[in-house]
């Protein structure tokens, strides 16, 4: 997940503005979407995340989505980052393609998953085209059926 989070921060600064006389030409390739969430290292809901040894539970963090009677479960990474307020956050994150089943336009359900709890994610979203490209765009994000802030599970 490191390699494609690089990746995509690679492919954000690779945007760039090309001058020509007094018309601006763009030339940029927005990175492909991701799906987040971010939980507080202090929270006590950063603990669900956490093995006995302290370190990240991989093995029993799923991100899914309910489609008929399977799960369709997505690849998923985790890295922790700190804001510039000194707060360290688990970051649970997933790429997606252009073209993905998460920013449709209306409301859609995921699941993330970890050794204690299940949370039910609803996330409203869509894919906006820009000048440099289709982007992912983020309306609202309901954790259980709260609204979140800013895709924090635990802020």
């Amino acid at each position: 997940m490191k390699k494609i989070l690089c990746l995509t921060t690679l492919f954000l600064l690779i945007a760039c503005k090309e001058s020509k006389g007094n018309k601006e030409e763009y030339i940029c390739s927005p990175p492909p979407p991701t799906f987040s969430m971010w939980v507080n290292k202090n929270s006590e809901v950063h603990k669900e995340f956490i093995n006995e040894r302290g370190n990240i539970d991989s093995t029993h963090i799923a991100l899914y989505k309910q489609v008929g009677n399977t799960k369709k479960e997505y690849r998923i990474g985790f890295l922790y980052e700190t804001d510039p307020l000194g707060n360290t956050y688990l970051h649970i994150g997933t790429q997606l393609w252009f073209e993905n089943d998460v920013y449709t336009g209306k409301t859609e359900t995921l699941y993330l998953q970890n050794a204690t709890k299940t949370y039910k994610l609803e996330v409203n979203g869509y894919m906006k085209d820009t000048k440099c490209g289709r982007v992912s765009i983020t309306n609202e994000i309901r954790v259980d059926g709260v609204k979140v802030e800013n895709h924090y599970l635990a802020k």
